[in-house]
Formats: structure tokens, C-alpha cells, sequence
């Protein structure tokens, strides 16, 4: 009888233990689906050169140009809106849609001041949009 009573507890430890296991396993799954959820796409967002003076056909004038080159270094597709701001303050804003992998772009301001700002989205995610360009010549005047 005490043998059949230990196998007993026995079994019911180990169906316990089984239980603890599968309900953190599930803690663990779910914090990783939320981290994805919650992803900073700015990190995606890399600066890997930038120029002073480069020729630009849309500037009457080179000398002041400034312009900032960026390369998405994640694996995913992201939206990108780059800001540049010219030396007067006011912000040049340019939007990037679907930028793969490894993929560049640059933003430029005629007579620029060294300043950018970047806001990176998942591509073609429509609950995050990005700010106007009204909106962050208010926000970012210095």
C-alpha cells in the first residue's frame, strides 16, 4: 500500500512539474511575440556617411549643402521619413517607403546646419504615421 501511495505522489509531482513547464514555456512565448510587437525600427536606421558642400541639382548652391546617408541594417523592410534642417531652421523632410534590406537613402538640406532627425516604421504599417513637416518644424526648432 505505501508503494502504490509513493507511486501515486509521485505521478502527481511529475504532472505538476510538466504543468510549471508548459506555463512558462508560454510566459516565454508570449514576452518574445510582444518584444517583436514592440520593436524600435529606429534601431534599423544607420548614418554611414555624410557630406558637406556635394553637388545637389535641386541647390542654386553647392557650398552650404549638407547632405546624410543612411542604410537600413536590418533584415526587414522598414518606411523611413528623414529630416534634414537647413541652417535657417526650418526641416527638409523625406519619406522612404519600403526600404529593403541593406538598402540607402539620403536627405539633404541646400544650406544645411549638420542636423537630421530619422523616424523608421515597419514597411506599410498604417497605425504608425509619421509626423508632418509642420509638425516637426514646431517640434525641433532648435
Amino acid at each position: 500500500m505505501q508503494i502504490a501511495l509513493i507511486k501515486v505522489i509521485m505521478v502527481s509531482k511529475a504532472i505538476l512539474g510538466i504543468t510549471v513547464i508548459i506555463a512558462l514555456s508560454s510566459v516565454v512565448i508570449f514576452n518574445n511575440n510582444s518584444a517583436t510587437a514592440e520593436r524600435d525600427w529606429n534601431e534599423c536606421v544607420t548614418k554611414y556617411d555624410s557630406k558637406w558642400g556635394s553637388h545637389c541639382k535641386n541647390c542654386a548652391m553647392d557650398g552650404d549643402t549638407y547632405k546624410v546617408m543612411l542604410r537600413n541594417t536590418c533584415t526587414e523592410n522598414i518606411d523611413v521619413l528623414c529630416c534634414v534642417q537647413e541652417k535657417y531652421k526650418n526641416w527638409k523632410c523625406y519619406t522612404h517607403n519600403n526600404l529593403a534590406a541593406q538598402d540607402t537613402l539620403y536627405g539633404y538640406a541646400c544650406q544645411g546646419n549638420g542636423k537630421y532627425l530619422v523616424w523608421a516604421k515597419k514597411a506599410g504599417d498604417k497605425q504608425i504615421k509619421f509626423p508632418t513637416v509642420q509638425e516637426v518644424n514646431a517640434d525641433y526648432t532648435d
